[in-house]
């Protein structure tokens, strides 16, 4: 049965069956993890770690690792925080420390994490006011948060006929419905909520409203090998690129 008007309890329920499901062969039904984007993920922690401590990372929405893995030897703890127990398990040693837990009450004390990263999370949650919250409040002034890897609302509004065109092609969809008999598609449809975009003024706006400094960034890395040649690493004007990325430094 389809679910009329979703709620934000809707969304994390679906997350958690959806990943449980697949917990034990997430890589391969993902399909999008390579040596490239590791390596590209550790370039961009050293550079954290250097200008806003070394510390503690946490990783939010960790999942199979590919952020925590990159992180060891750069700080001086990894955790990798995730709301499914499952795919935690079925990682194995990712990090210092593996918590099952919600994005919305993190169990990590106040002002004690120095770099706080979501890669690929954002467009999972019914909305980021929560885990703003939650990351403001872990931070250590000065403090840096990293988000990474959320397909950009104004991108997707200005070319959402051929982006379509492709996700069809690509059918991620049906590789995860296909992957276990638990997921159907109403679950990968809550579980991929804001799949159509986040909102990067909102999310930024939650985050001045904590009392953190953000500044966007919009680039192609890590979608193809293609994209990564055609563009590599530069930034693109807002609606041209279709990656948001976020720093945000703890005031």
């Amino acid at each position: 049965m389809t679910i009329a008007c979703p709620t934000a309890t809707d969304v994390k329920r679906a997350n958690r069956r959806l990943y449980d499901a697949v917990a034990d062969g997430y890589e391969v039904v993902d399909g999008r993890r390579n040596e490239a984007l590791a390596q590209w993920i550790r370039g961009r922690l050293s550079r954290l770690a250097d200008a806003h401590g070394c510390g503690r990372l946490l990783d939010l929405g960790s999942g199979s690792g590919v952020v925590t893995r990159e992180g060891r030897g750069l700080f001086d703890q990894t955790i990798a925080l995730d709301l499914s127990p499952a795919i935690l398990a079925e990682a194995g040693d990712i990090a210092d420390a593996r918590v099952a837990a919600d994005t919305d009450a993190l169990p990590i004390a106040d002002a004690s994490v120095d770099v706080v990263t979501c890669f690929a999370v954002l467009h999972h949650l019914f909305d980021a006011a929560g885990l703003v919250r939650e990351v403001a409040r872990v931070l250590k002034p000065g403090g840096v948060f990293w988000s990474d890897h959320d397909m950009d609302l104004t991108f997707y509004n200005r070319f959402r006929w051929p982006l379509r065109v492709y996700r069809r092609l690509r059918a991620a969809d049906v590789k995860y419905v296909r992957a276990s008999t638990d997921i159907d598609a109403e679950t990968y449809a809550l579980a991929e909520f804001r799949e159509d975009g986040v909102d990067g003024s909102r999310v930024m706006g939650q985050l001045r409203d904590a009392r953190l400094r953000p500044e966007a960034k919009f680039h192609w890395f890590g979608l193809t090998g293609l994209t990564n040649s055609l563009f590599g690493e530069r930034s693109s004007a807002r609606g041209w690129a279709p990656l948001l990325s976020i720093t945000a430094v703890r005031e």
